[in-house]
């Protein structure tokens, strides 16, 4: 029976203690959130460090959430490694003058491609109204 199981026990007390630091790690990533947005509008780019803290926040919580739902028996940080966070781009605010000319494409006029606006649809029904009618 589960209930004299003395392992259920210590994992209701790692469960307890992962929710939490799963608690904490929400408001940390809704700090590093508002912190990058700040960064983006006042120098035009965010912070390498804080976008690599995010990640390995995520990734932590992916693991905590995985063991905290009975979907893996090993627990995250601090009983594991810290997890690692691959390079990513980064994001920067450009200026027009910045764009290179080769990265816009002009798209050729091409009466094939479907249209999403109103105007045209009605034309379109209303000349398969007049074909229905001759």
């Amino acid at each position: 029976m589960s209930l004299s199981n003395t392992n259920t026990w210590i994992r209701l007390a790692y469960m307890m203690l992962f929710t939490l630091l799963l608690m904490a790690a929400r408001l940390v990533v809704t700090l590093v959130v508002i912190v990058q947005f700040l960064l983006v509008l006042v120098a035009g780019y965010d912070n390498e460090n804080l976008r690599n803290l995010g990640q390995g926040l995520g990734k932590w919580i992916y693991q905590t959430v995985m063991f905290l739902t009975f979907n893996t028996e090993s627990k995250p940080f601090p009983f594991d490694e810290w997890p690692e966070v691959d390079p990513a781009e980064g994001y920067s605010v450009r200026t027009v003058e910045e764009v290179e000319d080769g990265e816009f494409v002009e798209a050729e006029e091409d009466d094939d491609v479907p249209s999403f606006t109103a105007s045209q649809d009605i034309e379109q029904l209303d000349d398969e109204q007049q074909q229905k009618d001759s």
